[in-house]
This record gives C-alpha cells, sequence and structure tokens, in this order.
C-alpha cells in the first residue's frame, strides 16, 4: 500500500482519536475524522502540484476551518469542537521532533533547520485559522444585509 494512502488512513484515526477525547459523541464523532483524512489527502495532492509545505498547509487550514464553521452552524455547536481533531495531523510533530533530535546531538545547523521548518508551519496553519475566523463575521453580515434586501424586493413585488 502506498506510504500516502497509509498517511490518509492514519490522519483518519489520529483526528478520531482526538475527537473522542474531546468528548464529541455519537455520530458525530465521524465529522473529524473524515474531515482529517480528506484535508491531509488535499494537502498530499496540493503539495504534488504546488510542492510548497507552508502554502500547502495555510490553503488547508483555510478549507478546514471553512469545514469547521460549516459544520458548527449544522451541528448548533461551537466551531472549535469539529476544528481542533480535523486539524490535528497537520500539527507539525515531524519537523518539531526532529529539531529536537539535533538540539540534542548538539547539531545547531540542523536544529535551526528543523526548527524554522516547525515554527513557519504553526505560523502558516494558524494564519489560515485566523484568516477565516476574521472574516467569518463581516461574511456573516452582508450575506444578512443580501438575504434582507432580497426579503425587501419580494414584499415590494407583492404589493
Amino acid at each position: 500500500m502506498s506510504q500516502d494512502v497509509l498517511s490518509v488512513i492514519a490522519s483518519f484515526f489520529g483526528s478520531l482519536g482526538f475527537a473522542i477525547i474531546y468528548n464529541i459523541r455519537g455520530r458525530r464523532v465521524w465529522i473529524p475524522a473524515i474531515g482529517g483524512a480528506v484535508f491531509w489527502a488535499v494537502y498530499l495532492v496540493f503539495l504534488h502540484f504546488v510542492n510548497n509545505e507552508y502554502l500547502g498547509f495555510f490553503v488547508v487550514a483555510i478549507l478546514i476551518t471553512i469545514y469547521s464553521e460549516i459544520w458548527a452552524r449544522i451541528l448548533k455547536t461551537p466551531a472549535t469542537t469539529v476544528l481542533m481533531p480535523t486539524v490535528i495531523p497537520l500539527i507539525p510533530g515531524g519537523s518539531l521532533y526532529y529539531a529536537m533530535d539535533a538540539a540534542l546531538r548538539r547539531d545547531m545547523p540542523q536544529f535551526i533547520v528543523k526548527g524554522q521548518a516547525a515554527i513557519g508551519l504553526a505560523i502558516a496553519l494558524a494564519a489560515g485559522i485566523m484568516v477565516v475566523t476574521s472574516l467569518r463575521r463581516p461574511i456573516e453580515a452582508l450575506v444578512h444585509i443580501v438575504a434582507k434586501k432580497k426579503h425587501w424586493r419580494t414584499n415590494v413585488r407583492n404589493i
């Protein structure tokens, strides 16, 4: 089996495990698990075509946050309950592990390279989440205004 397929399966179970840890119950537990697998696969496809880890993390973080916001509205739950387990596969644990390994071996050039990678990936992930989170309210307000205007036009025609 391909390494990429195994990593998608592992991301499914990783997100599922964290969904259980976060006390998500019933059928809701599958939403972050499926999201974790799907968005890890999207990241791998993006990485194949664009070959930029940082941009891939940023774009997929945006998509995961939109996914979480949509499911939060459907489930009437805070978005973080879906977001946190879904984003788990993207946590840059590998880079952090190799940075700490290099630090313990006193290999400072490798420590700096891997540490910068871990920090850069974490910043890309956080930035993607912040973009959607900060734009959510203005977009909701705009949709509300447009819906009101459409409703007003319908009422005017009926008079």
